[in-house]
């Protein structure tokens, strides 16, 4: 189910959060702001990405594969290939769960609705729409960065605690989330400009 899936998937800040030293403000330092129009998607993209979701009581986590698609128009779709097949719609109308051969709304579960509009927001990278939602703080070196976000609004703040993200250059390669479980993303390489058909439009978006 969705929440979980997104939940986990961006889980273990906490760690990051203290060793990341706050640097400048990072929607208004001007090295911070040119990561983030380098990191913005302005074309279609394409990332194929592992997740990592820790539950207490068990040893080892629970991996998923699949691909993340962003048409910048239409929003973010979520496939999961492993274990299970499973896409997630992320877009201006909400979310939207299909599996076989249904669709339907994604639960009606706090924590992962948080998560799921947050990740949203990471990957459009809009730093207006960051600093709006949350407060930045992050390191920024030559061999790397990494940007912690928490949520300004209490209420959200109660579900998502806060996501941290990191990467080198203008690779965003990981994704956590502490949203009272455990998730990490690990993308791949994007394939910027990527093609989709009328028919992957209608699968992966709507």
């Amino acid at each position: 189910m969705i929440p979980r899936f997104l939940l986990l998937a961006f889980c273990g800040l906490l760690p990051l959060a203290v060793r990341a030293a706050p640097t400048a403000d990072p929607a208004q330092d001007p090295g911070w702001q040119d990561l983030f129009r380098r990191l913005a998607p302005v074309k279609n993209r394409e990332v194929p990405f592992t997740e990592e979701r820790y539950f207490p009581f068990r040893r080892t986590p629970v991996v998923l594969a699949g691909v993340v698609r962003i048409v910048p128009s239409r929003g973010l779709s979520l496939e999961y290939r492993a274990p299970e097949s499973r896409i997630v719609v992320v877009d201006a109308q909400g979310v939207l769960v299909r599996e076989g051969a249904g669709q339907r709304a994604a639960p009606d579960d706090r924590r992962a609705q948080a998560a799921t509009t947050a990740l949203g927001a990471v990957l459009r990278f809009d730093p207006a729409e960051l600093a709006r939602d949350f407060e930045l703080s992050g390191d920024r070196q030559e061999g790397g960065w990494t940007l912690i976000l928490t949520p300004r609004d209490p209420a959200l703040a109660a579900s998502l605690h806060s996501i941290a993200v990191s990467g080198s250059q203008s690779h965003l390669s990981r994704i956590e989330l502490n949203a009272g479980l455990r998730i990490e993303i690990f993308l791949g390489p994007a394939v910027e400009g990527a093609a989709f058909t009328a028919a992957d439009l209608a699968r992966y978006f709507r």
